[in-house]
């Protein structure tokens, strides 16, 4: 007799978290385009509200108003889905641009078989036109979500002293000398920036730790503590930590996700990082060695 695999309820729950959303959300489409009387539910909201703000509109008036509400919600609801479906992509490993183009892909083909499964809802038709205004409403929703997480990782918190990254030609990845004078290194990031081809290396001082709390952010913005200049790593990007003699990274809830021996981490939950550990920011990938 074949035995039965185990489920892995960890995976199982992580996925469900991660594309549930977009798929409650795609029920919630189909269940709405299966109602043949949808548009009179809508002509029973929208009529009085129209005629209690425009008393003298006409007929004409209110089909126009109705249609362009209908459409309107049409956009607004797959706007909803691209970004779900954004969501849910941003999650594994990939290109940004990529996951942007994918969610609009899944949108317009979901419009698509939308459409198409009103064909055969009685009372209901299939449009073309309808698939362009939602695939316009899901590039809409792409667009905003795209404008808002780029300003909002521009954002740095004010004051915060500046340690620059050094980009250098690439070369063999090996772990610093210890330094025998100045101040004292606790530890480096050394690794590959793949958007600029170069690498990466950034030391952390025993008085800047200390000046800060134990806590230095890696981001993009100048202000940051550890600064590169990679278009894939968020304003503040990531924390490394110094508590009770030992190294965290934490994820501040970055666009591109912080990845620790190829694991995602979640945002604002730290985890402990040992010497030799890889940790991916966005497209740049550093490894850690301590040193003190």
């Amino acid at each position: 007799m074949p035995r039965i695999p185990k489920v892995n309820y960890r995976v199982l729950l992580a996925g469900l978290k991660t594309w549930g959303p977009a798929i409650v959300w795609m029920v919630i489409i189909f269940s709405a385009s299966a109602d043949s009387d949808s548009v009179a539910h809508s002509s029973r909201i929208i009529e009085p509200i129209c005629r209690w703000l425009f008393p003298n509109i006409t007929y004409d008036q209110l089909e126009t108003v109705r249609t362009i509400t209908r459409k309107g919600a049409h956009m607004t609801e797959f706007a909803l889905l691209a970004v779900l479906l954004l969501y849910a992509l941003s999650t594994g490993r990939g290109n940004p641009r990529k996951w942007l183009s994918s969610a609009w892909v899944l949108s317009t083909a979901y419009a698509a078989a939308d459409e198409f499964h009103q064909l055969f809802v009685v009372g209901r038709n299939g449009s073309v036109w309808d698939v362009v205004i939602d695939s316009t409403g899901a590039a809409l929703g792409l667009l905003i979500c795209y404008f808002f997480l780029r300003a909002r990782s521009e954002k740095a918190e004010p004051g915060q002293e500046k340690l620059e990254a050094a980009s250098v030609p690439a070369s063999p990845l090996v772990p610093p000398a210890r330094p025998s004078f100045g101040e004292q290194l606790l530890c480096t990031l050394q690794g590959e920036d793949f958007e600029n081809r170069s690498q990466v290396r950034l030391s952390v001082q025993d008085r800047l730790q200390r000046e800060n709390g134990g806590r230095l952010i890696l981001g993009r913005n100048p202000a940051a503590h550890l600064c590169v200049k990679n278009t894939s790593i968020s304003g503040q990007h990531l924390s490394l930590i110094f508590r009770n003699g030992q190294f965290e990274v934490e994820d501040l809830n970055s666009s591109n996700g912080t990845r620790v021996n190829g694991r995602r981490i979640v945002p604002f939950r730290p985890v402990t990082i040992a010497d030799g550990d890889r940790i991916e920011a966005g497209e740049v990938l550093l490894h850690f060695h301590r040193l003190a």
